[in-house]
């Protein structure tokens, strides 16, 4: 196995459009030394007719029922023997250079680094940055860091607290020691907020997440998710947020974060009725049930890492 050896996984679930786009972008890359593994939730729209048709050199792992991103990516990383693991949306399209620039991340980092994060641009407008990472505030609150703002041209590497599995790179050491029950990416979270939990996770067992501005991917922002509703995206970003804080932060910061916590929790209810508030009680439980597998691994303190990381930008 190759230090630099890269597998690209996309999962997909009913996007027959978007993901030919995705693939080929894949095809035009320049540097072509990787594999593509695509892991299919069960579509019924042709996909993986369509990939199997047309793009032959892909990998299919079909999961046969939609399994949820966090455990389609579990799955996709457990069919690849290779030292690092590329996650793309396929709603995105990645610059030709897009590998070529990650791989090129990877022998400039130290041996700490475990996430490369690709710069992801908005693919309806042109310059507006859509993520080169993640961020969080005091109240508990994370955002895509850097999103709708217009892209200033810097081109060196630099640390940031983690990365949005969008669009990045995960080395494959750090991914199999910060793997707890529930996978590597936990796959109670179904969808949002994964990659938050594994990276804030990884920050706990001393690893570190970079950003490579030159590796870039064009995305339209919620472009999959969106066809089932925004009512849909806010519901699992509420009750994941809440799992992500119980697993992973500090009581202080918990605390500090109670009343967005109650806001979300009335929203929910009101929203969607006792449906949304078992959905919620639910997370906290799942939360909850993983805080002392993630003390296990941790390395460094949950207050070290929050003083290193917390913004008041989010």
């Amino acid at each position: 196995m190759n230090a630099t050896d890269i597998s690209v996984i996309v999962v997909n679930w009913n996007s027959q459009q978007d993901l030919a786009a995705c693939l080929a972008s894949l095809r035009r890359q320049s540097d072509r030394d990787f594999e593509t593994i695509l892991v299919d939730n069960g579509s019924s729209d042709g996909s993986v007719e369509r990939v199997r048709r047309d793009y032959p050199e892909v990998r299919v792992l079909e999961n046969g029922a939609n399994l949820g991103f966090a455990e389609a990516c579990n799955r996709g990383i457990e069919c690849s023997d290779r030292s690092w693991i590329a996650l793309l949306n396929n709603d995105a399209e990645a610059d030709p250079h897009w590998i070529e620039e990650l791989r090129a991340a990877v022998r400039a980092s130290d041996g700490d680094v475990g996430a490369i994060q690709a710069r992801i641009m908005d693919k309806r407008v042109p310059l507006q940055v859509s993520s080169t990472g993640v961020v969080f505030g005091r109240g508990g609150d994370f955002q895509d860091r850097e999103c709708g703002s217009t892209w200033n041209g810097r081109g060196g590497i630099e640390e940031i607290f983690c990365a949005s599995a969008g669009a990045a790179l995960y080395r494959r050491a750090m991914l199999e020691a910060v793997r707890l029950p529930t996978g590597i990416f936990d796959r109670g979270f179904g969808l949002y907020f994964e990659d938050v939990d594994l990276g804030w996770r990884c920050q706990l067992a001393g690893w570190s997440a970079v950003l490579a501005p030159r590796a870039v991917v064009y995305h339209a922002r919620h472009g999959s998710s969106r066809r089932r509703g925004d009512r849909f995206v806010e519901l699992q970003c509420r009750r994941n947020r809440i799992a992500t804080l119980l697993k992973n932060a500090s009581p202080t910061l918990m605390l500090q974060s109670l009343f967005r916590t109650l806001c979300d929790a009335v929203l929910l209810l009101a929203r969607s009725g006792p449906g949304g508030a078992r959905g919620y009680l639910r997370m906290i439980g799942h939360g909850l049930s993983q805080r002392a597998s993630v003390a296990a691994l941790a390395r460094v303190g949950r207050r070290d890492v929050e003083r290193r990381w917390l913004t008041d930008r989010a």
